[in-house]
């Protein structure tokens, strides 16, 4: 937000902003001044509490997606690279638009956008608004992120820039693999893809598997139709790379002003960490409490990420103008971890030690289209009409995905062989998921402006209107250590093993026949459809009184219904019947109210009031008792088919000063009641199994704070200094969750009774450690500090940025255990930025100065550590 820095550009001024960049270069003083200045009208003129951060502060802080760079606003933290929690609510609590209308996720495991998708380099600006108004999505918690991408510039624009980047953690060794020949572009050229032969054997009547009537060629052909060339083997990792380039222009005609902005960029980097991790805590293989499975190891991650966009532009006049917007988004990851893996039920220091490697590859996108029209009528009493029109899709593709265990043979110490787990159950793991969500919105706004003697009056009516689209599936199956030969167990890579000289012996198999070679482990319910639709109307007032009072208020209704619908495996049949498919379904239409009041004391000064009622609705999977991987703690999550809505009561007092010379102080309190908030309870796991997680009702939620952030130059001290200034924010907050486990009232709550279906048993009550606690995901305190320096003669500019947030629960306790929290993460980065002529800027950054390690620790053992190294970053770029 502008009181981090005060160095953003809002939206309303988009157009001025690209006229005065090479002026800013000149005077980077004014430009300091005159950015925080835009910046702060906007948040001031706004009825409802919102921060906003522009471009030159995300450019400024050398953040390189919108995740990175909402981590700056006061309040918000940033989980797993991707997700923001507002105020302390888990990321299902926000809602994210871009240009005002709903968009796709591609992620299975979350309802919310992962917001690392979006490319620093089309931001224009990201506003958050943390109180409720009738003009946008009643699905609302902590607060609404909308991400507002850069329009047609003012004049012509052709800019180019390039990078690079090192990684400390990057001196280590990491493990890949060949890959397809189209890795460099982001994209996997049908190596990994799941074969015909093997797709078409999973939908036949004798499955992957077979029958008695399977030959043993049939059976090597599925086997030698599978990428095997995975190794893994040790690389050295390149420096991470990238560029962008931006064109754009506006035309003069006698019809009108013609606009055009077209922007790609590219970045490939490259992250070698050490992690560790564990699972099942108990007391098996020690005396007190331990992890009966741990790993430790080197991950080896790849990243490509691609984006286009081109908007185009056409004004009639001033009064009617229209905006066509186009947006691609491409992420590519993968990830090959080779790690040392103790299990307690397994291995033997010394005699007997294991090894996981497991292959992990997505491919995630978004393709948007947007058409917007505003429209005023100066002759009709100056009412006004906006309209919009969208359709987005969104994909994610983790195809060949491969998980192995290995076993090191030793003798007295000396290692003398490896081969795969020599365990009757274990398997050589594959894993196919495609994912696809369809979008499409539209909307409208009206209204009209009353005057009179000493007040003004607004009256404003609108719809929004969305359909949302899911198909997703997943295909799971392993290849059986038991179904291959003894000695053709031996050996170090899956390539050695799985040779196609191996693979084209009758020997590698245990049977005459290969029976017994395949296991599916493909549920029913992992391939399903969903789908949800929203109408939406609102009517709101703006009242404002002798420039002193503003009350703004209205009521917005809202239709909402979803289904979700499993499948049975590897078929187009229902998992149930119809009845049993309409009972998980959600129809639900409910009025949701709010009201701000402001009081205006004078030019600097102003108090706002907000008081609202929202909801926050299931996502399709929530509702589903098939599982997922939770990707961040590996964890398996199902929902609840009887999951209800949380309700919301919100409330927000804000003060805030705005002074002449740009500085400014906000301090905020806020108040959130919520009935029946979605929680997680972790579900004890059996033997080696993966831990569970249930997505459930809680009884009841409360979460209270206060924020507090400013900006102020030196210029108190002395005026040679106003080129320093100081900007920070400080969020304290507090929350407590009731989940209504109570076995003595005789009732069920409706947690219980929705824990009690999931583990069909009689009692609960023993299961959950603490019935009473905070939030999963809340941080009791967040804070960010930022020290800036722009030299008078504006060829530098400094700044040195430091964030850190509290403790927060990611896996609530179970049978008495503590609550798995997150530590803080202190975050320190350097920017440095040289203009050594009037087109010319060169970047300099260090971010994570520190070199801290992210954690997660439970009853003071590492649940999942990751290190993460000091990155270096250079860029070059060049507005001609």
């Amino acid at each position: 937000m502008a009181a981090i820095i005060g160095l953003s550009v809002n939206t309303a001024i988009a157009a001025e902003a690209e006229e005065q960049e090479i002026e800013e270069v000149v005077a980077v003083g004014q430009r300091l001044k005159g950015s925080a200045g835009a910046v702060l009208q906007e948040r001031q003129n706004q009825a409802f509490v919102a921060d906003i951060m522009g471009a030159d502060q995300i450019s400024r802080t050398g953040d390189g997606d919108a995740a990175s760079a909402l981590r700056r606003v006061t309040g918000l933290t940033l989980v797993d690279g991707k997700y923001i929690y507002v105020r302390g609510l888990g990321e299902r609590y926000s809602s994210t638009q871009l240009n005002s209308m709903y968009v796709p996720s591609p992620d299975p495991t979350r309802s919310v956008v992962p917001l690392d998708l979006f490319p620093s380099d089309i931001i224009e600006s990201l506003s958050v608004q943390k109180s409720f108004s009738p003009d946008m999505p009643a699905h609302f918690g902590g607060g609404n992120v909308n991400i507002r991408t850069k329009s047609i510039p003012s004049d012509f624009l052709f800019k180019i820039q390039l990078g690079t980047s090192y990684n400390t953690s990057n001196s280590d060794t990491g493990y890949f693999y060949s890959g397809g020949d189209d890795d460099w572009m982001g994209r996997d050229d049908g190596t990994r893809a799941l074969p015909s032969l093997i797709s078409t054997a999973l939908k036949s009547d004798a499955g992957l598997e077979g029958d008695s009537s399977t030959t043993l060629e049939q059976r090597q052909a599925l086997l030698q139709s599978l990428d095997w060339q995975v190794g893994p083997n040790e690389k050295d990792v390149d420096p991470g790379m990238n560029f962008s380039v931006a064109l754009g222009d506006r035309f003069e005609s006698e019809v009108g002003t013609f606009g055009v902005l077209a922007a790609v960029s590219y970045d490939n980097e490259w992250e070698v960490v050490k992690e560790q991790s564990g699972t099942n805590l108990g007391s098996l293989g020690c005396e007190d409490k331990c992890f009966a499975q741990t790993y430790d190891g080197i991950s080896t991650e790849q990243t490509v990420r691609w984006s286009g966009t081109l908007n185009l532009g056409y004004e009639f006049n001033n009064n009617h103008k229209f905006e066509l917007t186009n947006i691609a988004l491409h992420d590519m990851s993968d990830r090959v971890r080779n790690r040392d893996f103790f299990d307690a039920n397994e291995s033997e220091e010394g005699v007997t030690e294991l090894r996981r490697v497991d292959v992990m590859y997505e491919e995630r996108e978004m393709f948007s289209t947007q058409l917007k029209g505003t429209h005023n009528f100066p002759e009709l009493e100056n009412l006004f009409f906006d309209w919009y029109a969208g359709t987005s899709r969104a994909n994610r593709d983790a195809p060949g995905a491969l998980d192995v265990v290995f076993q090191t043979n030793l003798n007295d110490g000396v290692f003398e062989s490896e081969q795969l787990q020599d365990v009757a159950a274990t398997n050589v793991t594959r894993d196919y998921q495609t994912l696809h969500d369809d979008v499409d919105t539209y909307g409208w706004n009206m209204g009209i402006p009353f005057y009179g003697d000493g007040y003004e009056l607004e009256l404003k009516v609108g719809g929004d209107f969305s359909e949302k689209k899911r198909d997703a599936s997943n295909i799971q199956f392993g290849i059986t250590h038991r179904g291959i030969t003894d000695e053709y167990t031996f050996g170090s890579n899956i390539d050695q093993i799985f040779s196609d000289e191996n693979l084209a012996n009758s020997e590698f198999y245990t049977s005459i026949t290969g029976s017994g070679i395949f296991d599916d482990g493909t549920a029913d319910g992992d391939k399903y459809s969903a789908a949800h639709k929203l109408d939406a109307y609102y009517f709101m007032a703006d009242f404002f009184y002798e420039n002193t009072w503003r009350i703004t208020g209205g009521i917005r209704w809202e239709d909402f219904s979803q289904i979700s619908v499993p499948f049975q495996a590897h078929t187009n049949f229902f998992d149930g019947t119809i009845e049993e498919v309409s009972e998980v379904a959600i129809k639900e239409d409910n009025f949701f109210p709010s009201l701000a009041i402001t009081y205006i004391m004078d030019e600097e000064m102003q108090f706002r009031l907000n008081l609202s009622e929202t909801t926050i609705r299931p996502d399709m999977r929530d509702v589903s008792s098939t599982y997922y991987v939770d990707p961040l703690t590996e964890f398996l999550v199902r929902g609840s088919p009887t999951l209800q809505s949380s309700k919301l009561k919100n409330a927000d007092f804000r003060f805030e000063w705005y002074m002449p010379s740009g500085n400014n102080l906000s301090v905020a309190l806020f108040y959130k009641d919520i009935e029946n908030p979605i929680e997680m309870v972790e579900l004890a796991g059996v033997g080696g199994a993966a831990p569970q997680l249930l997505t459930a009702n809680a009884q009841s939620g409360e979460l209270t704070g206060i924020e507090v952030d400013f900006l102020t130059d030196f210029s108190f001290i002395h005026n040679d200094l106003s080129a320093i200034f100081l900007s920070g924010n400080v969020t304290l907050s507090d929350s407590s969750v009731e989940l209504g486990i109570n076995d003595a009232d005789g009732v069920d709550s409706l947690f219980e009774q929705q824990l009690k279906e999931a583990l069909e048993a009689d009692s609960v009550s023993n299961i959950v450690t603490n019935n009473k606690r905070r939030l999963v995901g809340h941080s009791e305190w967040v804070a960010n500090l930022q020290m800036g320096y722009d030299s008078a003669d504006g060829f530098h500019s400094t700044s040195v940025v430091y964030n850190v947030f509290g403790p927060r629960i990611i896996v609530p306790g179970t049978r008495g255990n503590e609550d798995a929290e997150e530590k803080s993460f202190h975050s320190l980065d350097l920017v440095y930025s040289y203009f050594p002529n009037f087109n010319t800027k060169v970047n300099f950054k260090v971010k994570n100065i520190l070199g801290q390690e992210k954690e997660i620790e439970q009853e003071n053992l590492t649940l999942w550590r990751q290190e993460e190294g000091t990155e270096f970053s250079l860029s070059f770029s060049y507005e001609f």
